[in-house]
């Protein structure tokens, strides 16, 4: 699916768009995201292959960016704080929040449309507890390694 989403900080002193198709929509339970943004939680990432899948409409004086793990890298607004996107150095696609789309969290209704919400989760082995839900789960990156809520690896049944 396509997308034309606006966004913005917690401030709204940055704002950024994204248009096109987002090539992974996630909850992330590595580490360097979830210390990176100070959660104990997965992470949300909506993530745009290029640079062209992504602008800063305004406040871009206000953008920069700290060192997470490794290469990872996060882009927060220096005024309010908030994390704008993430990705690793070098990398092309950036990871953004689904917590700052316009439209969708008013603070009051935070109920994303289904083409928003997560379709899997990442990184699952760094779980800090199981998520119960119908949403696939990969140890690290899909297509492989697929676990239970558990954990416990997905075993093929005969015939498949």
């Amino acid at each position: 699916m396509t997308d034309d989403i606006k966004g913005k900080c917690n401030c709204g002193k940055l704002t950024f768009e994204l248009n096109g198709a987002a090539i992974m929509n996630c909850l992330c339970h590595c580490n360097a995201c979830s210390s990176g943004l100070g959660s104990s939680c997965s992470i949300h990432l909506y993530v745009v292959p290029t640079a062209e899948n992504y602008k800063i409409t305004e406040g871009e004086e206000y953008l920069k960016k700290f060192d997470g793990s490794g290469s990872l890298k996060f882009w927060k607004c220096t005024e309010c704080g908030s994390p704008v996107y993430q990705g690793p150095e070098g990398a092309e696609f950036r990871a953004f929040y689904p917590r700052s789309f316009e439209g969708y969290v008013d603070g009051k209704v935070n109920t994303l449309p289904d083409h928003l919400k997560p379709k899997f989760h990442i990184n699952y082995e760094n779980r800090m507890w199981d998520s119960n839900d119908e949403l696939p789960k990969f140890a690290v990156f899909p297509p492989d390694n697929m676990v239970q809520n558990d954990g416990s690896p997905v075993v093929a049944s005969d015939g498949e």
